[in-house]
């Protein structure tokens, strides 16, 4: 009874402390506040966060509000990487003294009225750089309007707008903004060092240059006193007429000057131009050669309508473009201007303005994508100047090389070619090893054993050839490379690099030729995928028929698989439906199917042009050559590396002190 007593006290004690924690919680939990307008403050700061994430983008919006102010000169002075001081001058048509604290204040511009936000053409529109860089730092503007002579300045102090008072300058505006965050330091110790910002800050000054190339910009370091540091200096230089009138060409001469100017000469000289054109649409701009390429994607500019822009659709599409050109890893260097009427654009995707949506995208990735493989296939006898330096840099002459030579014994077998090798052994391929027996069928195997074989390579008189664009063989060493004489120097060629992208041109054109050989499923295969991925799929079946995949519609949520193309052998069904939901519903189009396609035959013509260590006599040499010049994208093969390279006549010399 005892015992019983006590655990009932227990019990009593334990649901007294329980009891009173959970009337403690009540009294603790918040009291029902109502909806009120934030502070003006506290909303700029908000919205600050959006607009200015680092220094660089304090930089953007100075840089494009001068822009639309028309100014033809821009100068940035920054330090400590813009955290201290970010100025920008120009000589644009400044503001009126009633202007200034309108500027100040969110919403409020002059390059927007209400039936005009789907037909941006500024680069700002939204009136929130300038209050949300004074709700984030000391910002003072100064500013004349042109053919006016009195200017007038304001200072906004972390939010806090001063008085409008009487300026000294004489022409266009003036922007400071010191102390970046002064008001927030946890957010400034998000910012990386001031090398990293200054860095950030050069990338976007490039841009917004690139896009402007009738516009002088500079930009100066002023970090250390007394010892500014000019890091970039832009010069327009116009082209004059008959007339000498000033020609705007910002496609044109203009900007290949902005571009040399940009990227120096060794870059731009890897250049090609690319141009498209229709009613609606202009594609325009530079793409690398794709044996010129960086191991990361810094070197890549989007401009839409004039607007910098990161668009992750449109690199998906500069990735299709060179998926055949260009090795793993590597990123060309590309500057391509998208131009459309603002309708046809959505620029107002975020406060940042680096992101745009297109109304019809799958057109816009068509035509980029044709674009620049056309411009790639008409330069597929050039080879970029990069494999000519770090040729010219393997021979030069060293103390290695040098006692190298002091031994060489000449041997009369190093000086002579064999002409007995039978040109049929070059094809021998074994389509029944394991590589191909489940990724290959045998009317796909006939068909392009028989084009291997249709490429087998003839004799040819070699004495005309050597003003042709790869010249006339002369000698064939370590059994793969062909080294042939030019009117300007001499090529060597890799001819298992050279024949594997001849043999893959050439299956592709079988494969879109002619029908696609589809295999039924022995058991249809039952996908379940959800309705937008079905409605998706449904829609572009007679593209996915087309390609060799053939599905029904199962219920609301699911499809039927009952063919896959026969090339593809033995792959995951289901995987590769939702791959293609994916890709329709990103995309709108069926290329996903389409590069795993060309990736087999990629495979099977690599396999199936001549290999290393085979001799070639001289007319099968130049017959190789010959049937480069006719086969695009020829200066490189499927995986990206480069088919031959260039050793011009006065780099030879150069080599042996001639000139």
């Amino acid at each position: 009874m005892t015992i019983q007593s006590g655990r009932i006290g227990l019990l009593c004690a334990i649901c007294s402390v329980m009891l009173e924690e959970t009337n403690n919680i009540r009294k603790q939990s918040p009291i029902r506040r109502a909806i009120v307008k934030l502070d003006q403050k506290v909303a700029n700061r908000i919205a600050a966060g959006e607009v200015i994430e680092r220094p660089s983008a304090i930089v953007k919006e100075l840089l494009e509000n001068s822009i639309d102010a028309s100014a033809s000169k821009i100068e940035v002075f920054l330090s400590d990487g813009g955290k201290s001081l970010i100025q920008v001058k120009d000589n644009g048509w400044g503001m009126k003294k009633w202007e200034l604290p309108l500027a100040v204040c969110r919403h409020a511009t002059s390059k927007l009225v209400d039936n005009e936000l789907t037909k941006v053409k500024t680069y700002g529109f939204r009136g929130e750089a300038l209050p949300s860089i004074g709700a984030s730092a000391r910002l003072k503007i100064q500013s004349n309007l042109r053919d006016s002579d009195d200017s007038w300045e304001i200072f906004v102090d972390n939010g806090a707008i001063g008085n409008i008072k009487p300026s000294a300058i004489n022409l266009g505006t003036v922007v400071e903004v010191r102390d970046l965050f002064v008001a927030t330091p946890a957010r400034l110790k998000f910012l990386k060092s001031d090398r990293s910002e200054t860095q950030s800050i050069i990338d976007i000054f490039k841009k917004i240059a690139l896009a402007n190339p009738e516009i002088d910009f500079s930009l100066t370091d002023i970090s250390t006193i007394d010892k500014a540091k000019l890091i970039a200096d832009y010069k327009f230089y116009p082209k004059k007429n008959t007339n000498s009138t000033l020609v705007k060409d910002p496609l044109g001469e203009a900007n290949s000057q902005r571009m040399k100017q940009v990227f120096g000469n060794d870059i731009f000289e890897n250049l090609l131009p690319i141009k498209f054109s229709e009613p609606r649409m202009t594609i325009s701009g530079y793409i690398s050669l794709p044996t010129y390429s960086r191991s990361n994607s810094s070197h890549q500019y989007f401009f839409v309508n004039g607007r910098p822009v990161w668009d992750k659709q449109l690199l998906g599409a500069l990735r299709a473009s060179y998926s055949d050109f260009i090795m793993r890893g590597r990123y060309p260097v590309t500057v391509i201007f998208i131009n459309c009427p603002p309708d046809l654009v959505d620029a107002n995707v975020h406060p940042a303005k680096t992101e745009v949506r297109f109304h019809d995208y799958p057109s816009v990735r068509s035509s980029l994508i044709s674009t620049i493989k056309e411009a790639i296939a008409n330069a597929n006898t050039k080879t970029s100047t990069a494999v000519s330096e770090k040729m010219m840099e393997a021979f030069k002459v060293s103390s290695h090389n040098q006692k190298l030579g002091n031994n060489i014994r000449w041997n009369k077998r190093t000086q002579t070619l064999s002409r007995k090798a039978n040109s049929s052994q070059i094809h021998e391929l074994d389509y029944q090893n394991a590589l191909f027996s489940d990724i290959s069928t045998k009317t796909f195997q006939d068909s392009s054993k028989e084009l291997i074989e249709d490429s087998e390579i003839v004799g040819c008189d070699t004495d005309k050839d050597h003003d042709l664009p790869l010249g006339a063989p002369v000698a064939h060493v370590h059994q793969n490379y062909i080294i042939a004489q030019t009117s300007k120097g001499i090529i060597i060629v890799d001819q298992h690099a050279a024949h594997e992208r001849i043999v893959y041109e050439e299956l592709k054109t079988v494969w879109n030729k002619s029908l696609v050989t589809s295999q039924a499923l022995l058991i249809p295969e039952i996908v379940e995928l959800g309705e937008e991925r079905v409605s998706v799929l449904l829609k572009f079946r007679a593209d996915l028929d087309r390609l060799g995949v053939v599905l029904e519609p199962f219920g609301n949520k699911s499809i039927c698989l009952r063919s896959l193309p026969a090339i593809l052998g033995q792959v995951n069904g289901s995987t590769l439906v939702n791959d293609l939901a994916d890709e329709l519903l990103e995309h709108k189009d069926v290329s996903v199917l389409e590069e795993k396609i060309e990736k087999i035959i990629s495979k099977i013509a690599c396999h199936g042009s001549v290999r290393s260590g085979r001799k070639l006599n001289p007319e099968e040499m130049t017959a190789l050559l010959r049937k480069m010049e006719g086969t695009p994208y020829s200066n490189q093969c499927n995986h990206g590396r480069p088919t031959f390279v260039e050793l011009k006549l006065t780099e030879i010399e150069r080599l042996f002190e001639r000139n």
